[in-house]
């Protein structure tokens, strides 16, 4: 679907659970696709399906609200992970709709219970970027929606409408060499993805930018002692998929 009739779906969503006092903001590509125009226009795709996050003290409240706008629940993953993590499916646009309750885990982790940013339908910038930057597997839609992203956010001191935290996102990733790690190799993918493209000029920029705060900031002990056993040991999760 396109981004304007994905975002014309999500957002009420996100609004009407807002305006009930529900916890409820858009993640992944739809999240990019509501907080950055510019990027999403230059960098567009087709959206296949609905990210979410919410908190787990509003799992029922979630349940009602998408049942209500016609979304059929997966009755036996959530009877089975519904403390962490919901599946419905939506019949309207005939998509699959993701809800991670509390915490974001899938390659790395990103701790995201305690920013929920309030009267704005998505996640963070910040965290916009560092959940498309823990994919081992990166695609070339994650890359567009990376790419969307930082043409629209400067890499700054706070997120805000145009900034994302660049001194948050380095203090992450000093703190774990695997998610660091990761992120490295990304980091070259997106380089390489964008490069030749003109519209590619202000994210490979700020990309680059962001990575010489990182390289720049101290990092842990853990982050050490974990560099000294390096690439012998898995430095990540493989995220658990949905049939």
């Amino acid at each position: 679907m396109s981004r304007e009739t994905a975002l014309g779906r999500a957002v009420p969503l996100v609004q009407k659970a807002e305006s009930a006092g529900i916890s409820l903001k858009l993640i992944g590509g739809i999240a990019i696709a509501a907080s950055a125009k510019r990027g999403s226009q230059a960098f567009s795709r087709q959206y296949k399906d609905f990210d979410f996050f919410g908190l787990s003290s509003d799992r029922k409240a979630i349940s009602r609200l998408f049942e209500e706008a016609g979304m059929k629940p997966d009755k036996m993953f959530n009877a089975l992970h519904g403390a962490t993590r919901m599946i419905y499916f939506d019949d309207e646009m005939q998509c699959g709709v993701d809800v991670l309750l509390d915490s974001f885990q899938m390659c790395h982790k990103v701790d995201l219970k305690s920013r929920v940013p309030k009267s704005h339908v998505a996640i963070s910038p910040s965290d916009m970027l560092l959940t498309k930057m823990q994919i081992v597997k990166i695609t070339e839609n994650d890359l567009r929606d990376t790419a969307a992203l930082l043409c629209d956010f400067e890499i700054g001191h706070r997120d805000s409408e145009s900034e994302l935290d660049g001194a948050y996102i380095a203090q992450v990733l000093a703190n774990d060499w695997g998610f660091y790690k990761t992120f490295s190799i990304n980091v070259k993918r997106l380089l390489g993805y964008l490069d030749g493209k003109p519209e590619g000029e202000v994210p490979s920029a700020r990309i680059q930018a962001l990575w010489e705060r990182v390289e720049s900031t101290e990092k842990t002990f853990k982050w050490k002692m974990r560099e000294r056993v390096g690439e012998k040991v898995k430095w990540y999760e493989e995220p658990e998929g949905v049939a």
